[in-house]
């Protein structure tokens, strides 16, 4: 499993979180975005060589939002928009190191 720190450029500021994701057979993904202390299950499949479309819901204490969202991923780095019915949030974050439990370093990029 991957996991990476991400943070969701929300209209109420910025949200620190984790994704997870697992790759299943067929280019299909499975995983959590943990945002606010909610764990949402999310499912989805890569859409090219470096980018994944997830669809997930985003729990909060005020709403329960379905959302879409794609993520690029560039070596360590991981970028991506969210989309509901009404916005379009930005996410950005970082790989976690699967030996070290600390965030990969760009291996001279």
């Amino acid at each position: 499993m991957k996991e990476y720190r991400i943070v969701l450029e929300s209209q109420l500021g910025p949200r620190a979180g984790t994704l997870r994701l697992e790759e299943e057979k067929e280019g299909a993904v499975t995983g959590w975005i943990t945002l606010l202390g909610v764990e949402n299950a999310a499912l989805g499949e890569w859409i090219g060589e470096h980018m994944i479309r997830l669809s997930h819901r985003l729990c909060t204490r005020v709403s329960d939002l379905k959302c879409v969202s794609v993520f690029r991923l560039e070596g360590s780095k991981i970028f991506g928009t969210l989309q509901n019915d009404t916005n379009t949030m930005f996410w950005h974050g970082e790989k976690v190191s699967d030996e070290k439990g600390g965030i990969e370093e760009d291996a001279g990029e």
